[in-house]
């Protein structure tokens, strides 16, 4: 008898684990062909290029195909420029890529393959609606990726727990021969 919550234990595990695999992920994947990067974006969202590809809008069904009124929206932004930018560049770029009013934070965190990245919390407003977000801009040696997830501001305390997840599945292009 001894063996029975032992047994009952690791069954119940099994059967956790089983119902957590059948669950629909609530991410689809994006990867980009031209410039090379992926990244997992709320599933129903639709997908909207613009610029030859180097700017890719993600936005809820609601926005109406429109990136620039929207106050909810994934974006990715693509760009030849030489680097690694220093940090005092790449925060002058990263805010002035996008209408942000607001800055709470823009650092430095990790350099790999020779690429240097940061991450930025900001708010900006799209059309007089104001919102929160946060973001990556990866430099390399010869181009940028500028990563930016956004929500409502009156949103953005359940919203940015989906945006972190969205930025830890960011996988950057060729940004470096």
């Amino acid at each position: 008898m001894r063996r029975l919550p032992g047994t009952l234990v690791i069954l119940l595990g099994m059967v956790a684990l089983a119902a957590a695999c059948a669950r629909p992920s609530a991410f689809a994947t994006f990867t980009s062909e031209k410039q090379k990067f992926s990244i997992a974006y709320p599933q129903g969202w639709e997908i909207v290029t613009v610029a030859d590809d180097a700017r890719v809008w993600f936005l809820p069904s609601s926005a109406g195909r429109t990136p620039q009124s929207a106050a909810e929206f994934l974006l990715v932004l693509t760009d030849a420029q030489p680097g690694p930018l220093s940090d005092d560049a790449a925060r002058q770029l990263g805010l002035n890529l996008l209408p942000i009013h607001g800055v709470s934070g823009f650092r430095r965190f990790k350099e790999e393959q020779g690429a240097v990245w940061h991450r930025f919390e900001v708010t900006g407003t799209s059309r007089g609606q104001e919102w929160a977000s946060v973001g990556l801009l990866v430099t390399g040696k010869q181009a940028f990726q500028y990563v930016v997830c956004a929500k409502p501001l009156d949103r953005w305390r359940d919203g940015q727990k989906q945006c972190d997840e969205i930025l830890k599945a960011f996988r950057p292009g060729q940004l470096s021969p």
